[in-house]
């Protein structure tokens, strides 16, 4: 600050001089001389002023990315090195139980050569975007330092805030040489987030060595990688797709939290570091994990719950716990979690525990555990974070009702947009849908109704709405984003043809094929001219427009475009990459509904294989090509073989994602359709109504899952005679979609068709011969008017 003061008083000072000096000339001199002297002092002081003024800039220059990056500038507004790095733990590496060395406590234990070690030194050569993933405390950011510090000493080295980025950007595109270090990626993908076009600007073109290093724990990177349950990856949040695409460029190394038997084996070597030699020794662990010490805190956490233990501290800690699950990465204020974590003490027994004061809880939660030097939570100037160990804790509970919206309630939009996001990541569509309706409010009331921020939250909006069955909703929504956008941004501006894309899947879900069909290709023609054929948004739309020819019978022509899409996939992305398996499993239900049961079941296998292989066994996208498995074995007379796949598809869909889950459900509901088909028509019937008794508790009467299960067991009645309650639950069925879906909706003509159909069953020919001609005109006028 003093710096700063005596460079303003000597700037104003020499300003004041050649000032002075004309003032007094006019007063003594001829207009001319005056003139003279006065040219004369400004030149004389010209040189001093531009020094201090460059100085002045530099000092505010360096102020500006001083605030923007964890590491000082120098003198000169420049960024440092890599090599005068001396703190690891400051940029992100857990640090151990200190051990004293010479009267100095060493928190950092002795690196341990990883054996991914190669392959990480290999991306930092190369450069470009480098991301190692791996569960929390795994050793990914220690091993990051270390091939950094011993591969790029003299580079530039950037550590930005979570919202510093653009303001670092024009230093860091002045230096050759240059990295940028991204730990924890996930808060960069948030509110002002990391995109492709800010990677794009800082790795440059290619004229300079630019390095983006970043870790990620695995749990995140899975969710950004993958779909929401039940939704297709072509159908995500466009933040989301956004963020997706940014990893999908990266060099991606993974590092297990469990260590080889090799890398103990170099971890043992080290025999006079007592940290290490209790991590070799206790193999319940990884090295990493122990010497962060993550099971002591996770222990402690668990001990805090017991009755005048520290159980107010337990529940705060369980409420940081789910804002990071809920996508707040950055810091939450005592505030916000001493009015959250009231509902988890009372979850627990409340008064009961004879909980702790709060300043008490935060205090004992904020203090190193045991002998290390980390705690529970994390306190900074900005709030508390939890510990990041503790989200990868596989038992954890799953976040309480209403816990999204109250959270939301508190944070500023742009973070509350986030939490939304995180809500539909958990299937919480409508909890999702609640807290983007309330940001896209405040969003119109700060910035007015065509603002982007405004219009990028009713976005999600429409998006969830057309997650909780409610399509005409949607797409209200979706066209008043489009027509917004195109006034504001114009038609092929991108923002502006991904709502016009997701108006033409809500125009799918509503029957309306056709409409779609023209909706997929006007918007196919602007992105193959705005951004060429093989973009990723171009095949992605020419992924949609497949599905949506099958929609509207040209089942030939869906299967012949998704074969082309798949196959421009596979050779832009990999055979085995995502969006590719996507394609190929659009490919394999092209062929079931062209009747080719056997050639759709190779390609579902196929891709489960693939999946189990590229994403994990449990990974949502492999447990759907299970399912489709058992379709298609269904289709072929091998139901004996479905029934089975279905027994275990719902053994692990309970242990991934609990009894309740809609995938679980639906894989039982494939369970009650081969258990029919063998003729096991009261068990069919008996787990039929169990499952529909299960989604309409947890998805709503007239969700269509719903819907799809009553109809199950209206078949299992009539199958069994019972063609009086049969009628019962179909007339229900037909009246449900007529009123969410219009009379006219394909599904809902089908519905009417059972009806009829089961009043034939009844003797009653007349009723049914006109319901059969009332679906008939319906079937007509649609077939007219499209």
């Amino acid at each position: 600050m003093a710096g700063r003061v005596r460079l303003w008083i000597a700037y104003l000072v020499l300003a004041g001089i050649a000032g002075l000096a004309g003032e007094i000339a006019a007063i003594w001199m001829p207009p001319e001389r005056a003139a003279a002297v006065a040219a004369a002092a400004a030149a004389i002081t010209a040189l001093p002023v531009t020094r201090v003024s460059a100085r002045i800039d530099t000092a505010a220059r360096q102020r500006e990315l001083m605030s923007a990056s964890l590491y000082a500038v120098s003198a000169t507004g420049r960024l440092p090195r890599v090599r005068d790095l001396n703190d690891p733990i400051a940029l992100g590496v857990h640090a151990a139980e200190p051990v004293v060395r010479d009267g100095v406590a060493d928190r950092v234990a002795p690196f341990i050569r990883r054996d991914r070690e190669p392959d990480v030194h290999a991306a930092v050569r190369s450069g470009g975007f480098v991301l190692i993933v791996g569960e929390s405390t795994a050793g990914k950011t220690r091993l990051a330092y270390e091939a950094l510090r011993a591969l790029r000493p003299d580079h530039a080295f950037a550590c930005p805030a979570t919202s510093g980025l653009s303001v670092l950007l024009p230093a860091m595109q002045k230096e050759k040489r240059c990295v940028v270090w991204l730990d924890d990626l996930e808060r960069y993908l948030g509110a002002q987030g990391f995109t492709v076009t800010l990677l794009a600007q800082l790795l440059g073109d290619g004229s300079r060595d630019v390095l983006v290093l970043a870790t990620m724990r695995a749990h995140e990177h899975h969710q950004f990688l993958s779909p929401p349950i039940g939704v297709p990856p072509e159908e995500r949040a466009l933040r989301e797709r956004t963020a997706r695409e940014l990893l999908q460029g990266a060099r991606t190394i993974r590092i297990d939290r469990r260590w080889s038997v090799t890398e103990r084996e170099r971890a043992a070597e080290h025999p006079s570091d007592p940290r290490l030699a209790r991590a070799v020794d206790d193999e319940r662990f990884g090295i990493a994990e122990t010497l962060a010490c993550g099971p002591t805190m996770l222990e402690s956490w668990r001990n805090a719950w017991a009755p005048g233990g520290h159980p107010r501290a337990a529940a705060v800690l369980a409420a940081a716990v789910d804002c990071r699950r809920l996508g707040m990465h950055a810091p939450v204020s005592s505030a916000i979690l001493a009015d959250l974590h009231v509902r988890y003490l009372e979850d627990r027994g409340g008064d009961r525990l004879r909980p702790e004061p709060l300043d008490e809880a935060l205090s004992w939660l904020c203090t190193p555990v045991h002998s290390a030097t980390g705690s529970l939570l994390i306190s900074s100037a900005d709030g508390y974070q939890a510990f990041d160990y503790l989200l990868d804790v596989p038992d954890l509970q799953p976040v309480p009702e209403r816990m999204p919206r109250d959270l939301a309630s508190r944070l500023d939009p742009a973070h509350a947009h986030d939490v939304g996001l995180a809500a539909g990541r958990l299937g919480r569509w409508e909890e999702a849908h609640q807290v983007h309706h309330a940001v896209a409010a405040e969003h119109g009331r700060l910035l007015g109704p065509d603002h982007p921020d405004t219009l990028a939250s009713r976005y999600e909006v429409a998006f969830t709405l057309s997650r909780t069955g409610r399509p005409a909703d949607a797409l209200r929504e979706y066209t008043h984003v489009a027509d917004s956008r195109e006034r504001v941004l114009g038609p092929d501006h991108p923002d502006t043809l991904a709502a016009r894309q997701e108006m033409a899947y809500v125009l799918g879900q509503l029957g309306r094929h056709f409409e779609a069909h023209q909706v997929y290709t006007s918007v196919l023609a602007a992105r193959e001219h705005a951004m060429g054929p093989d973009h990723p948004d171009t095949l992605r739309c020419r992924h949609n427009l497949a599905f949506n020819l099958s929609r509207l019978g040209r089942l030939e022509d869906s299967y012949r475009m998704a074969l082309d899409v798949a196959a421009a996939r596979a050779r832009v992305l990999g055979p085995n990459h995502p969006d590719t398996l996507v394609t190929r499993y659009e490919v394999a239900y092209a062929l079931g509904q062209l009747g080719r049961w056997a050639e759709a079941l190779q390609t579902y296998q196929e891709v489960a294989e693939a999946r189990a292989g590229a994403l994990g066994p449990d990974h949502p996208g492999t447990l759907a090509a299970r399912y489709e498995v058992g379709i298609s074995l269904g289709r072929l007379g091998r139901s004996a073989q479905a029934l089975t796949l279905y027994r275990d598809l719902i053994d692990d869909r309970i242990r991934v994602d609990g009894p309740a889950h809609p995938e679980t459900l639906r894989a039982r509901h494939g369970l009650c359709v081969n258990l029919g088909r063998l003729g096991h028509w009261e068990e069919a019937l008996a787990e039929s109504r169990d499952v529909c008794a299960i989604r309409k508790r947890v998805l709503g009467s007239d969700h269509p899952d719903t819907l799809v299960s009553r109809r199950e067991v209206a078949v299992g009645l009539g199958w069994l005679g019972r063609w009086a309650d049969a009628l019962t639950e179909y007339r229900h069925v037909a009246d449900a979609r007529e009123r969410v879906l219009g009379a006219d909706h394909p599904d809902a003509l089908a519905s009417r068709n059972d009806e009829a159909h089961c009043l034939e069953q009844l003797g009653r020919g007349q009723e049914a011969a006109e319901l059969y001609q009332r679906v008939a005109a319906l079937r007509q006028r649609a077939a007219d008017e499209g």
